[in-house]
């Protein structure tokens, strides 16, 4: 995997929002915040829907955030993909046959290039930028990326984006994806683009 293929991705914290997802155009979602007693069913259903799900290792209520919680996302939830600030959660994933999205928080430049770091040991399907409004430093990493000849490292943004307008800078700026945990703005943005609405 190195992009998606989708303008937006929805960040689902409340089972409401993931039923939207399962009757949107959207292929792909990310699942965080919930109780472990909901996750399999809600992975049954996206599958039996020809989509794809993502779980936020860090952030899921009954799941430890380790190597452990990760094997059980893995073999026993059957998630697609993992995100985690943990680059040895990220690499138990990946040998358990997952896509894995390296999520940095970019503070200062400091964080830049130990992000910078990360991603060449880790060498991530997809990096998560936060927050979403940091995007104008994708077009530097990628020619940081291009200079390490991994160019298929592609770029997420994601947090303190309120507005279409933010969405489509983001994207202009090089990101394949922006997450959004706001389905109403989700929505809006796609109908925007003549997407199926959420």
């Amino acid at each position: 995997m190195t992009a998606f293929s989708q303008p937006v991705l929805l960040a689902v914290s409340q089972v409401k929002d993931f039923e939207k997802f399962l009757k949107s155009s959207l292929s792909t979602c990310i699942l965080m915040d919930l109780h472990i007693n909901l996750l399999p069913g809600m992975i049954r259903s996206a599958h039996s829907a020809g989509k794809k799900v993502f779980l936020h290792a860090d952030l899921l209520r009954g799941v430890s955030a380790d190597e452990f919680g990760c094997e059980y996302i893995c073999q026993q939830l059957k998630a697609d993909g993992v995100i985690s600030t943990k680059t040895r959660i990220l690499e138990t994933a990946r040998r358990n046959g997952a896509a894995i999205i390296l999520r940095l928080f970019l503070i200062d430049t400091k964080s830049l290039e130990k992000g910078l770091h990360l991603i060449e040991g880790l060498r991530p399907d997809c990096v998560e930028l936060l927050p979403g409004l940091a995007c104008e430093v994708i077009p530097r990493l990628k020619k940081r990326m291009a200079s390490m000849d991994m160019r298929e490292v592609s770029f997420l943004c994601g947090g303190l984006i309120r507005t279409p307008e933010q969405i489509r800078r983001c994207l202009d700026a090089g990101a394949c994806a922006v997450t959004l945990s706001d389905a109403k703005l989700a929505g809006e943005y796609l109908a925007l683009q003549g997407h199926v609405k959420i």
